[in-house]
């Protein structure tokens, strides 16, 4: 098979698995009132020492800070972020996670695990390695791809 059939065929299987990957992880958070968008915020969150502004989360998760801005309005509403004006820039919001997003957070997590088995549970830990080593690379090359583009 030539390269570029090659590359459609793995580009249909990622957009598969991440529909119902989604799905099926939304469904999971559906009692903790989040989805995998929020639960992705706060792990961005979890990660920033020193908070970050709309404009950093949304360029981040690769949105517009109208669609970050909703999903902030709902964790501000559990409790899970502060937004407080920046010190430095009045027109700036710092976004910060609270006791209570890390808690959701762990949460979300424990409630996704089951749904990560059903996942990889036919996968031995070596593959599984492996699987995490080769998404990590394309990862990684998209982020390079992006700030590339940034650049430009």
């Amino acid at each position: 098979m030539e390269r570029p059939q090659t590359q459609g065929r793995a580009v249909r299987e990622l957009a598969i698995v991440h529909q119902l990957a989604a799905t099926r992880l939304n469904r999971a958070l559906r009692p903790l009132g989040i989805t995998l968008t929020h639960t992705a915020v706060l792990s961005h969150l979890a990660h920033a020492s020193q908070g970050c502004s709309v404009g950093e989360i949304a360029a981040a998760m690769e949105v517009n800070q109208p669609a970050v801005s909703k999903t902030l309005r709902t964790l501000t509403d559990l409790g899970a972020v502060t937004a407080e004006v920046a010190g430095d820039d009045g027109r700036r919001r710092e976004i910060r996670l609270t006791p209570r997003g890390a808690e959701l957070l762990g949460k979300a997590m424990q409630a996704m695990h089951p749904e990560a088995t059903v996942a990889f549970g036919g996968l031995s830990d070596e593959r599984l390695e492996q699987l995490i080593d080769l998404l990590s690379e394309v990862r990684e090359r998209l982020d390079e791809a992006r700030y590339q583009s940034l650049k430009d």
